[in-house]
């Protein structure tokens, strides 16, 4: 319509002809410009493709680097999972034995007290009987002092019924006897003097060697009552740090569990870095079939 308006007002056809030039070249430059404004836009994405490659490719290399690194510490973090559960059960089983060897030693403390009452008792008892046998040592004193007199009595009835004579026979041969047996008494008792002597030595001696025992005893009580004393805190120590084990434990599971949603999320991020790398390469190959002309072109094609 426009074109028609312009021609229907000319006279001439030469005007005409200037007019239809005119318009061929006013659409002409439209149509260059154009052309140049799409070919730069074309440029402009071209460059655009080409950085979205590179920073695809970049994406794609360190999506697979950080995934094998991923990888990586999921291993180590199982690994190191493994390992603190085997120290956790060797620190509980250390510590369950530390508990059994406390008891144990509990039991041991308990007997050397025991002991050390019996050794009070064995002393106390030996005391009684070196007590009892200083008795009986001053019984046969006495015994023997008796026998002694008894033996100078027999021998004064001797004397006295041999100045009686014939008289005194009968007398003289029982004040014989009674020296006799005097002098028999008098031996017995010494003998078991001899005898209760040795024996309060014997007693003296396991006296001591009591009383170095009930020392001895007192001495391992106050021993196994500080082993008992650091059992305890080496059982409580114990307990703590596997306490602290099973948290450290349950702390490297939940990394490791982190650590897999990772993995995964970066497996994601891996395929739609591909999948960006891939519509990308799509849209290079787009581009391609699109002939663009460089600027240097584009200035020798509008000089000539």
């Amino acid at each position: 319509m426009t074109v028609e308006l312009h021609i229907g007002g000319c006279r001439s056809l030469k005007e005409k002809r200037q007019v239809v030039q005119s318009l061929i070249t006013r659409l002409r430059n439209d149509f260059n410009l154009s052309l140049s404004r799409l070919r730069d836009t074309m440029h402009q994405i071209s460059g655009n493709v080409d950085q979205i490659q590179n920073n695809g490719r970049q994406m794609a290399q360190s999506a697979l680097d950080l995934a094998r690194r991923t990888e990586q510490q999921a291993a180590s973090l199982e690994e190191t999972a493994a390992a603190v559960d085997e120290i956790t059960a060797a620190v509980r089983s250390s510590s369950e034995r530390a508990e059994m060897v406390n008891g144990v030693v509990r039991e041991a403390k308990k007997n050397a007290d025991e002991s050390v009452v019996v050794v009070g008792s064995a002393i106390s008892a030996m005391g009684r009987i070196e007590e009892a046998s200083r008795q009986i040592s001053n019984i046969i004193g006495v015994i023997d002092e008796i026998a002694f007199q008894t033996n100078l009595l027999a021998l004064n009835a001797g004397v006295e019924a041999a100045r009686a004579g014939e008289a005194g026979k009968g007398f003289a041969v029982v004040a014989q006897e009674v020296r006799e047996l005097a002098q028999r008494s008098a031996g017995a008792a010494k003998e078991i003097k001899a005898l209760i002597n040795r024996s309060a030595e014997e007693v003296a001696n396991g006296s001591t060697h009591v009383q170095q025992t009930g020392t001895v005893l007192s001495r391992i009580g106050g021993q196994i009552a500080m082993i008992s004393e650091h059992i305890e805190k080496i059982a409580e120590t114990s307990s703590e740090q596997s306490g602290a084990l099973q948290e450290v434990n349950g702390a490297v599971g939940r990394m490791d569990q982190m650590t897999q949603q990772n993995a995964a999320m970066v497996e994601e991020a891996t395929a739609a870095t591909q999948d960006l790398s891939a519509q990308t390469d799509a849209l290079r190959d787009l581009l391609q079939q699109f002939r663009i002309e460089s600027d240097r072109q584009r200035s020798v094609d509008r000089a000539a």
